[in-house]
Formats: structure tokens, sequence, C-alpha cells
């Protein structure tokens, strides 16, 4: 298995029950390789980039669309800290609650700088 990226530690911070809501996105992690990861990152980028744009316009659905996509994908790469963390995005922006979103966005995106 290749190297997951980043330490995301800082998630726990923002989702004080995470232990408890990260076993349904935990999957087996042994075919995702270096390219993949490269893929993912990518991904997050632009998806992080959405989630900016989206909350700039007050556009809940491109929020909600981008939060459903990372949640589908931090499981898959070995990050269910991740789908936690977009789960939690994606139902705030259901109930049309932006201004909380703002925080878990700009820690996400500090995250993403960390990243190579």
């Amino acid at each position: 298995m290749a190297n997951m990226p980043g330490n995301v530690e800082w998630v726990q911070d923002l989702i004080p029950n995470l232990e408890s809501r990260k076993s349904q996105f935990v999957v087996d992690t042994a075919d995702v390789d270096d390219e993949l990861i490269e893929v993912f990152i990518e991904e997050l980028r632009r998806l992080t980039n959405e989630l900016h744009e989206g909350l700039s316009q007050k556009d809940t659905e491109a929020v909600r669309g981008a939060a459903h996509s990372i949640k589908g994908m931090g499981g898959t790469i070995g990050l269910p800290e991740i789908s936690v963390l977009a789960l939690e995005v994606e139902n705030l922006a259901k109930e049309d609650r932006l201004v909380e979103i703002v925080p878990i966005v700009e820690a996400l995106a500090a995250w993403m700088e960390t990243l190579s």
C-alpha cells in the first residue's frame, strides 16, 4: 500500500465524535498505489476549490455536491476522516448552514497546502 497523504488529526478538532463515525467509510486499501493517491490529491484540490466557490456564491447545491464527491473519495483512498468531514459539510449544506461550513473548508484547504 502507498503512503496516505498528510496527517488528518486536525479533523478530530472539527468532528468531536470522529472515531465512532468514520467506521462506515473504512475500506480495504491494499491496492491503493502512489498514482491513485496523486489523482485523489488533484481531485480533492479541485473539489476544495468548488467548496470555496460555492460558499462565496452562497450556493448550497454546489457545496453539497462537492462535499458528496469528497465523501466518497476519502474512504476509498484510506482517509475515512475526510469522508466524515465531507459528510458534515454535506449535512450542513442541506440545512442551509453555510456559515458553519466555512471553518471546516478553511481547515481542509490548510491541510491541502501540507500535501506535496
